[in-house]
Protein backbone atom coordinates (compact mmCIF):
# COMPACT_ATOMS: atom_id res chain seq x y z
CA UNK A 1 0.00 0.00 0.00
CA UNK A 2 1.41 3.37 -0.95
CA UNK A 3 2.18 5.91 1.81
CA UNK A 4 -0.34 8.32 0.30
CA UNK A 5 -3.15 5.76 0.24
CA UNK A 6 -2.33 4.54 3.72
CA UNK A 7 -3.07 7.91 5.27
CA UNK A 8 -5.99 9.06 3.14
CA UNK A 9 -8.51 7.73 5.64
CA UNK A 10 -7.17 10.17 8.21
CA UNK A 11 -7.32 13.30 6.09
CA UNK A 12 -9.40 15.26 8.59
CA UNK A 13 -8.38 15.99 12.16
CA UNK A 14 -9.73 13.53 14.72
CA UNK A 15 -11.04 16.37 16.90
CA UNK A 16 -13.97 16.98 14.53
CA UNK A 17 -17.45 16.65 15.96
CA UNK A 18 -18.59 13.04 16.07
CA UNK A 19 -22.03 11.85 15.25
CA UNK A 20 -23.33 12.16 11.72
CA UNK A 21 -20.87 10.35 9.57
CA UNK A 22 -19.53 7.20 8.20
CA UNK A 23 -16.47 6.18 10.05
CA UNK A 24 -14.04 8.74 11.30
CA UNK A 25 -15.06 11.92 13.06
CA UNK A 26 -18.50 11.83 11.67
CA UNK A 27 -18.43 9.20 9.06
CA UNK A 28 -21.70 7.97 7.89
CA UNK A 29 -22.94 6.15 4.95
CA UNK A 30 -25.53 7.08 2.57
CA UNK A 31 -29.17 7.01 3.53
CA UNK A 32 -30.05 8.84 6.68
CA UNK A 33 -28.85 8.44 10.24
CA UNK A 34 -29.84 9.00 13.82
CA UNK A 35 -27.28 9.97 16.39
CA UNK A 36 -25.46 7.40 18.43
CA UNK A 37 -27.03 4.36 16.80
CA UNK A 38 -27.26 2.55 13.53
CA UNK A 39 -29.86 4.75 11.96
CA UNK A 40 -29.06 4.94 8.29
CA UNK A 41 -31.99 4.01 6.10
CA UNK A 42 -32.79 4.12 2.41
CA UNK A 43 -36.04 5.95 3.04
CA UNK A 44 -36.89 8.86 0.74
CA UNK A 45 -36.11 12.44 1.63
CA UNK A 46 -38.71 13.86 3.98
CA UNK A 47 -40.26 12.92 7.29
CA UNK A 48 -41.35 9.29 7.58
CA UNK A 49 -44.02 10.11 10.11
CA UNK A 50 -47.45 8.60 10.57
CA UNK A 51 -48.36 4.94 10.52
CA UNK A 52 -48.96 3.20 13.82
CA UNK A 53 -45.44 2.23 14.82
CA UNK A 54 -45.64 -0.98 12.84
CA UNK A 55 -42.63 -2.44 11.06
CA UNK A 56 -42.98 -2.54 7.29
CA UNK A 57 -41.21 -5.58 5.83
CA UNK A 58 -41.14 -6.20 2.10
CA UNK A 59 -39.70 -9.55 0.99
CA UNK A 60 -38.48 -10.16 -2.54
CA UNK A 61 -39.16 -13.79 -3.46
CA UNK A 62 -38.12 -15.78 -6.55
CA UNK A 63 -39.91 -18.87 -7.82
CA UNK A 64 -38.31 -21.91 -9.52
CA UNK A 65 -39.95 -20.70 -12.74
CA UNK A 66 -37.98 -17.46 -12.60
CA UNK A 67 -40.88 -15.27 -11.47
CA UNK A 68 -40.40 -12.58 -8.84
CA UNK A 69 -42.92 -11.48 -6.23
CA UNK A 70 -42.86 -8.92 -3.44
CA UNK A 71 -44.73 -9.44 -0.15
CA UNK A 72 -45.42 -6.37 2.00
CA UNK A 73 -46.26 -7.09 5.64
CA UNK A 74 -47.00 -4.68 8.49
CA UNK A 75 -45.77 -6.28 11.71
CA UNK A 76 -45.76 -5.16 15.36
CA UNK A 77 -42.00 -5.78 15.57
CA UNK A 78 -39.13 -7.12 13.50
CA UNK A 79 -39.90 -10.83 13.02
CA UNK A 80 -37.90 -13.60 14.66
CA UNK A 81 -38.74 -16.22 12.04
CA UNK A 82 -40.39 -16.61 8.63
CA UNK A 83 -43.42 -14.37 8.04
CA UNK A 84 -46.89 -15.63 7.07
CA UNK A 85 -47.11 -14.32 3.52
CA UNK A 86 -50.80 -15.19 3.25
CA UNK A 87 -51.45 -12.05 5.29
CA UNK A 88 -49.20 -9.85 3.13
CA UNK A 89 -49.88 -7.65 0.13
CA UNK A 90 -48.55 -9.50 -2.93
CA UNK A 91 -47.02 -7.47 -5.76
CA UNK A 92 -45.13 -8.29 -8.94
CA UNK A 93 -43.17 -5.03 -8.93
CA UNK A 94 -42.43 -2.90 -5.89
CA UNK A 95 -40.10 0.03 -5.39
CA UNK A 96 -41.04 1.06 -1.85
CA UNK A 97 -40.76 4.43 -0.10
CA UNK A 98 -42.24 5.91 3.07
CA UNK A 99 -43.13 9.59 3.35
CA UNK A 100 -45.45 11.65 5.54
CA UNK A 101 -47.10 8.60 7.11
CA UNK A 102 -47.86 6.94 3.80
CA UNK A 103 -46.30 4.06 1.88
CA UNK A 104 -45.61 4.75 -1.79
CA UNK A 105 -45.01 1.75 -4.07
CA UNK A 106 -44.03 2.10 -7.71
CA UNK A 107 -44.88 -0.62 -10.21
CA UNK A 108 -42.11 -0.38 -12.80
CA UNK A 109 -43.98 -2.29 -15.51
CA UNK A 110 -47.20 -0.27 -15.22
CA UNK A 111 -45.12 2.83 -14.44
CA UNK A 112 -47.44 4.03 -11.72
CA UNK A 113 -47.06 4.94 -8.05
CA UNK A 114 -49.71 3.77 -5.59
CA UNK A 115 -50.13 5.45 -2.21
CA UNK A 116 -51.18 3.35 0.79
CA UNK A 117 -52.35 4.29 4.25
CA UNK A 118 -52.01 2.07 7.32
CA UNK A 119 -55.27 0.79 8.81
CA UNK A 120 -55.86 0.22 12.52
CA UNK A 121 -55.42 -3.53 12.00
CA UNK A 122 -52.07 -3.03 10.25
CA UNK A 123 -53.18 -3.41 6.65
CA UNK A 124 -52.03 -1.40 3.66
CA UNK A 125 -55.05 0.35 2.17
CA UNK A 126 -54.79 1.80 -1.35
CA UNK A 127 -55.27 5.55 -1.23
CA UNK A 128 -54.50 6.99 -4.65
CA UNK A 129 -52.52 6.34 -7.83
CA UNK A 130 -50.44 8.57 -10.09
CA UNK A 131 -49.37 7.34 -13.51
CA UNK A 132 -45.94 8.13 -14.97
CA UNK A 133 -46.65 6.10 -18.11
CA UNK A 134 -46.82 9.11 -20.44
CA UNK A 135 -43.68 10.82 -19.16
CA UNK A 136 -41.17 8.63 -21.00
CA UNK A 137 -39.80 7.23 -17.76
CA UNK A 138 -38.26 3.80 -18.29
CA UNK A 139 -38.94 0.56 -16.42
CA UNK A 140 -35.81 0.86 -14.28
CA UNK A 141 -35.69 1.51 -10.56
CA UNK A 142 -36.32 5.21 -9.91
CA UNK A 143 -36.23 6.94 -6.54
CA UNK A 144 -38.27 9.99 -5.60
CA UNK A 145 -37.24 13.20 -3.84
CA UNK A 146 -40.09 14.36 -1.59
CA UNK A 147 -39.64 18.14 -1.46
CA UNK A 148 -42.99 18.82 0.27
CA UNK A 149 -46.44 17.23 0.62
CA UNK A 150 -47.32 18.96 -2.67
CA UNK A 151 -44.12 18.26 -4.66
CA UNK A 152 -42.02 15.18 -5.33
CA UNK A 153 -39.58 14.52 -8.12
CA UNK A 154 -38.96 11.19 -9.86
CA UNK A 155 -35.19 11.16 -10.43
CA UNK A 156 -34.75 10.00 -14.03
CA UNK A 157 -31.11 9.09 -14.73
CA UNK A 158 -31.92 7.84 -18.24
CA UNK A 159 -33.34 11.11 -19.48
CA UNK A 160 -31.52 13.20 -16.84
CA UNK A 161 -34.70 14.91 -15.71
CA UNK A 162 -36.70 15.57 -12.57
CA UNK A 163 -40.34 14.66 -13.18
CA UNK A 164 -42.70 16.46 -10.81
CA UNK A 165 -45.76 14.94 -9.13
CA UNK A 166 -47.95 15.78 -6.13
CA UNK A 167 -47.95 13.22 -3.24
CA UNK A 168 -51.16 14.72 -1.81
CA UNK A 169 -53.36 14.88 -4.91
CA UNK A 170 -51.48 12.01 -6.64
CA UNK A 171 -51.30 13.93 -9.91
CA UNK A 172 -48.49 15.05 -12.19
CA UNK A 173 -47.50 18.68 -11.68
CA UNK A 174 -46.24 19.16 -15.22
CA UNK A 175 -42.80 20.15 -13.96
CA UNK A 176 -39.90 18.69 -15.96
CA UNK A 177 -36.52 19.96 -14.77
CA UNK A 178 -33.41 19.15 -16.83
CA UNK A 179 -30.35 17.81 -15.00
CA UNK A 180 -28.47 17.05 -18.20
CA UNK A 181 -25.37 18.73 -16.75
CA UNK A 182 -25.04 15.64 -14.52
CA UNK A 183 -24.71 13.20 -17.44
CA UNK A 184 -21.46 11.43 -18.40
CA UNK A 185 -20.37 9.18 -21.30
CA UNK A 186 -21.56 6.15 -19.29
CA UNK A 187 -25.08 5.29 -18.06
CA UNK A 188 -25.92 6.85 -14.71
CA UNK A 189 -27.75 5.85 -11.55
CA UNK A 190 -29.15 8.14 -8.85
CA UNK A 191 -29.49 6.79 -5.31
CA UNK A 192 -32.37 7.15 -2.90
CA UNK A 193 -32.33 10.82 -1.82
CA UNK A 194 -31.96 11.86 1.80
CA UNK A 195 -33.10 15.04 3.56
CA UNK A 196 -30.09 16.80 5.12
CA UNK A 197 -31.04 20.02 6.89
CA UNK A 198 -33.10 22.00 4.41
CA UNK A 199 -31.61 20.20 1.39
CA UNK A 200 -32.28 16.89 -0.31
CA UNK A 201 -29.18 15.04 -1.52
CA UNK A 202 -28.73 11.92 -3.65
CA UNK A 203 -25.58 10.18 -4.86
CA UNK A 204 -24.76 9.67 -8.54
CA UNK A 205 -22.57 7.05 -10.21
CA UNK A 206 -21.84 6.26 -13.85
CA UNK A 207 -20.98 2.73 -14.98
CA UNK A 208 -21.51 0.26 -17.80
CA UNK A 209 -19.66 -2.17 -20.04
CA UNK A 210 -17.39 -1.69 -23.03
CA UNK A 211 -15.73 -4.06 -25.48
CA UNK A 212 -11.95 -4.16 -25.18
CA UNK A 213 -10.66 -3.59 -28.76
CA UNK A 214 -7.65 -5.82 -28.10
CA UNK A 215 -9.49 -8.84 -26.72
CA UNK A 216 -13.00 -8.20 -28.11
CA UNK A 217 -14.31 -9.04 -24.62
CA UNK A 218 -16.83 -6.90 -22.78
CA UNK A 219 -15.40 -5.43 -19.60
CA UNK A 220 -16.93 -3.39 -16.77
CA UNK A 221 -16.33 0.33 -17.05
CA UNK A 222 -16.85 2.96 -14.37
CA UNK A 223 -16.46 6.72 -14.55
CA UNK A 224 -13.54 7.95 -12.46
CA UNK A 225 -15.48 9.91 -9.91
CA UNK A 226 -18.80 10.36 -8.14
CA UNK A 227 -21.38 13.07 -7.94
CA UNK A 228 -24.30 14.27 -5.89
CA UNK A 229 -27.47 16.12 -6.78
CA UNK A 230 -28.57 18.75 -4.27
CA UNK A 231 -32.20 19.91 -4.27
CA UNK A 232 -32.94 22.98 -2.16
CA UNK A 233 -36.15 23.82 -0.34
CA UNK A 234 -37.60 25.44 -3.47
CA UNK A 235 -36.93 22.33 -5.53
CA UNK A 236 -34.03 23.77 -7.54
CA UNK A 237 -31.25 21.22 -8.28
CA UNK A 238 -27.47 21.71 -8.29
CA UNK A 239 -24.55 19.33 -8.82
CA UNK A 240 -21.24 18.52 -7.11
CA UNK A 241 -18.57 16.03 -8.18
CA UNK A 242 -15.36 14.52 -6.79
CA UNK A 243 -12.72 12.34 -8.47
CA UNK A 244 -11.53 10.62 -5.28
CA UNK A 245 -14.58 8.38 -4.87
CA UNK A 246 -15.98 5.85 -7.32
CA UNK A 247 -19.40 4.20 -7.47
CA UNK A 248 -21.36 6.52 -5.17
CA UNK A 249 -24.50 4.72 -4.04
CA UNK A 250 -25.70 6.18 -0.75
CA UNK A 251 -26.00 9.44 1.21
CA UNK A 252 -26.28 9.94 4.95
CA UNK A 253 -27.21 12.95 7.04
CA UNK A 254 -25.15 14.10 10.02
CA UNK A 255 -26.62 15.74 13.08
CA UNK A 256 -24.84 19.00 12.27
CA UNK A 257 -26.20 19.22 8.73
CA UNK A 258 -23.24 17.59 7.02
CA UNK A 259 -23.92 14.99 4.35
CA UNK A 260 -21.75 11.94 3.71
CA UNK A 261 -21.58 10.20 0.34
CA UNK A 262 -20.32 6.63 0.18
CA UNK A 263 -19.24 4.72 -2.90
CA UNK A 264 -17.80 1.33 -3.76
CA UNK A 265 -15.72 -0.10 -6.59
CA UNK A 266 -15.82 -3.86 -7.03
CA UNK A 267 -13.00 -6.22 -7.85
CA UNK A 268 -14.56 -6.69 -11.28
CA UNK A 269 -13.49 -3.14 -12.13
CA UNK A 270 -10.22 -3.06 -10.20
CA UNK A 271 -8.99 -6.37 -11.63
CA UNK A 272 -10.71 -6.76 -15.00
CA UNK A 273 -12.31 -3.47 -15.94
CA UNK A 274 -11.51 0.07 -16.82
CA UNK A 275 -11.89 3.45 -15.16
CA UNK A 276 -12.55 6.44 -17.41
CA UNK A 277 -10.79 9.76 -16.84
CA UNK A 278 -9.23 8.63 -13.56
CA UNK A 279 -5.79 9.87 -12.50
CA UNK A 280 -5.33 8.37 -9.98
CA UNK A 281 -8.00 5.65 -9.92
CA UNK A 282 -10.78 6.43 -7.41
CA UNK A 283 -11.38 4.21 -4.39
CA UNK A 284 -14.26 2.91 -2.27
CA UNK A 285 -14.98 5.12 0.71
CA UNK A 286 -16.77 8.17 2.02
CA UNK A 287 -16.78 11.89 1.18
CA UNK A 288 -18.10 14.75 3.30
CA UNK A 289 -20.33 17.55 2.02
CA UNK A 290 -20.37 20.19 4.79
CA UNK A 291 -23.63 21.83 5.83
CA UNK A 292 -24.57 24.52 3.32
CA UNK A 293 -21.49 23.89 1.19
CA UNK A 294 -21.58 23.62 -2.59
CA UNK A 295 -18.58 21.29 -2.84
CA UNK A 296 -17.06 18.29 -1.07
CA UNK A 297 -14.53 18.84 1.71
CA UNK A 298 -11.14 18.47 -0.03
CA UNK A 299 -9.48 17.33 3.22
CA UNK A 300 -11.93 14.58 4.11
CA UNK A 301 -11.94 11.12 2.57
CA UNK A 302 -12.24 7.72 4.24
CA UNK A 303 -10.54 5.10 2.05
CA UNK A 304 -12.06 1.69 2.90
CA UNK A 305 -9.73 -0.12 0.53
CA UNK A 306 -6.66 1.31 2.26
CA UNK A 307 -8.00 0.23 5.65
CA UNK A 308 -9.05 -3.28 4.68
CA UNK A 309 -6.54 -4.10 1.88
CA UNK A 310 -9.32 -5.65 -0.22
CA UNK A 311 -9.57 -5.79 -4.01
CA UNK A 312 -13.28 -4.98 -3.93
CA UNK A 313 -15.88 -3.50 -1.59
CA UNK A 314 -19.52 -4.57 -1.82
CA UNK A 315 -21.22 -2.31 0.72
CA UNK A 316 -20.63 0.12 3.58
CA UNK A 317 -22.95 0.93 6.50
CA UNK A 318 -22.60 3.34 9.40
CA UNK A 319 -23.02 1.87 12.89
CA UNK A 320 -22.05 4.83 15.08
CA UNK A 321 -19.57 7.70 15.18
CA UNK A 322 -16.70 5.33 15.90
CA UNK A 323 -17.38 2.38 13.62
CA UNK A 324 -18.93 1.19 10.41
CA UNK A 325 -19.73 -2.10 8.75
CA UNK A 326 -18.34 -3.11 5.37
CA UNK A 327 -18.75 -6.16 3.19
CA UNK A 328 -15.53 -6.79 1.30
CA UNK A 329 -13.85 -9.47 -0.78
CA UNK A 330 -11.79 -11.44 1.76
CA UNK A 331 -8.22 -10.09 1.51
CA UNK A 332 -6.85 -13.52 2.45
CA UNK A 333 -8.71 -15.30 -0.38
CA UNK A 334 -7.17 -15.99 -3.78
CA UNK A 335 -7.99 -13.23 -6.27
CA UNK A 336 -10.90 -14.11 -8.58
CA UNK A 337 -9.94 -15.33 -12.05
CA UNK A 338 -12.57 -13.26 -13.88
CA UNK A 339 -15.25 -10.68 -13.29
CA UNK A 340 -17.92 -13.40 -13.36
CA UNK A 341 -15.95 -15.35 -10.75
CA UNK A 342 -15.85 -12.22 -8.60
CA UNK A 343 -19.61 -11.77 -8.79
CA UNK A 344 -20.33 -15.42 -7.98
CA UNK A 345 -17.69 -15.72 -5.27
CA UNK A 346 -18.64 -16.80 -1.76
CA UNK A 347 -15.51 -15.15 -0.35
CA UNK A 348 -17.19 -11.96 0.82
CA UNK A 349 -16.97 -11.15 4.50
CA UNK A 350 -18.73 -8.64 6.74
CA UNK A 351 -16.52 -6.80 9.19
CA UNK A 352 -16.42 -3.91 11.60
CA UNK A 353 -14.19 -0.99 10.72
CA UNK A 354 -13.12 0.98 13.78
CA UNK A 355 -11.95 4.50 13.12
CA UNK A 356 -10.58 5.60 16.51
CA UNK A 357 -6.79 5.74 16.57
CA UNK A 358 -5.34 3.40 13.97
CA UNK A 359 -8.19 2.15 11.79
CA UNK A 360 -8.76 -1.60 11.76
CA UNK A 361 -11.00 -4.15 10.11
CA UNK A 362 -12.33 -7.09 12.15
CA UNK A 363 -14.51 -9.82 10.57
CA UNK A 364 -17.95 -9.89 12.14
CA UNK A 365 -18.16 -12.85 14.52
CA UNK A 366 -21.11 -15.18 13.95
CA UNK A 367 -21.76 -14.09 10.36
CA UNK A 368 -20.33 -16.57 7.85
CA UNK A 369 -18.66 -15.66 4.60
CA UNK A 370 -20.89 -15.72 1.57
CA UNK A 371 -21.85 -14.00 -1.64
CA UNK A 372 -22.37 -10.30 -2.15
CA UNK A 373 -25.38 -9.31 -0.08
CA UNK A 374 -28.37 -7.18 -0.96
CA UNK A 375 -26.85 -3.91 0.26
CA UNK A 376 -30.08 -2.23 1.35
CA UNK A 377 -29.60 -0.14 4.47
CA UNK A 378 -32.32 -1.63 6.67
CA UNK A 379 -32.34 -0.03 10.13
CA UNK A 380 -34.97 -0.48 12.83
CA UNK A 381 -34.65 0.79 16.41
CA UNK A 382 -30.91 1.30 16.22
CA UNK A 383 -30.09 -2.07 14.67
CA UNK A 384 -28.88 -2.65 11.15
CA UNK A 385 -30.32 -5.76 9.48
CA UNK A 386 -27.92 -7.34 7.01
CA UNK A 387 -28.44 -10.56 5.10
CA UNK A 388 -26.51 -13.34 3.45
CA UNK A 389 -27.53 -16.07 1.03
CA UNK A 390 -28.54 -19.06 3.12
CA UNK A 391 -28.87 -21.40 0.14
CA UNK A 392 -32.67 -21.52 0.26
CA UNK A 393 -33.18 -17.82 0.91
CA UNK A 394 -31.65 -15.09 3.02
CA UNK A 395 -30.55 -15.21 6.64
CA UNK A 396 -30.83 -11.85 8.39
CA UNK A 397 -28.60 -10.67 11.21
CA UNK A 398 -29.08 -7.71 13.56
CA UNK A 399 -25.86 -5.70 13.82
CA UNK A 400 -24.63 -3.00 16.18
CA UNK A 401 -21.13 -1.79 16.95
CA UNK A 402 -20.99 -4.50 19.63
CA UNK A 403 -21.51 -7.34 17.16
CA UNK A 404 -24.15 -9.39 15.35
CA UNK A 405 -26.95 -11.78 16.29
CA UNK A 406 -29.20 -13.99 14.13
CA UNK A 407 -32.54 -12.28 13.46
CA UNK A 408 -34.88 -14.02 11.02
CA UNK A 409 -34.94 -15.81 7.67
CA UNK A 410 -36.54 -15.04 4.32
CA UNK A 411 -37.35 -18.35 2.57
CA UNK A 412 -36.70 -18.28 -1.19
CA UNK A 413 -35.92 -14.58 -1.12
CA UNK A 414 -34.34 -11.62 0.59
CA UNK A 415 -35.20 -8.40 2.42
CA UNK A 416 -36.27 -5.74 -0.05
CA UNK A 417 -37.41 -3.10 2.48
CA UNK A 418 -37.48 -2.93 6.29
CA UNK A 419 -38.44 0.17 8.27
CA UNK A 420 -40.56 1.14 11.26
CA UNK A 421 -43.47 3.43 10.46
CA UNK A 422 -43.34 6.51 12.68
Amino acid sequence: MSPTKAVRWMSRRVTDTLGGALGLPALMLASSVAAGACSDSDEPAGDAGGGDGAVLLVERVSTPQGQRFYYASLLPEVPTGPVDRSQALELTSADVEVYDGHVFIRDRTANKITRYTVSSDRKLVQDGVVSLANTGLGEVRVSNAYVSPELAYALDSDGWRLIGWNPTTMTLTGDIVSINNMAKPLPGAISAPVKVGDRIIAAILWQGTAVDPDTNIAQPVIYGGSGAIIIDASGAPSFVEDSRLGGAFRVAAGDDGDAFVAGVIGGDVHLFGKVLDAKPEPASGVLRLPAGATGFDPDYFVDIEAITHTVGVSAIHRLDEHSLLAQIYDPSAAPPASSSAYFSSKDFVFGLVTTDGTPAFTPLAGVPKGGRANAGNHVVDGKLYIQIDGGTGAEAFAVTAEGAAPAFSVPSGDIWFLQRMR
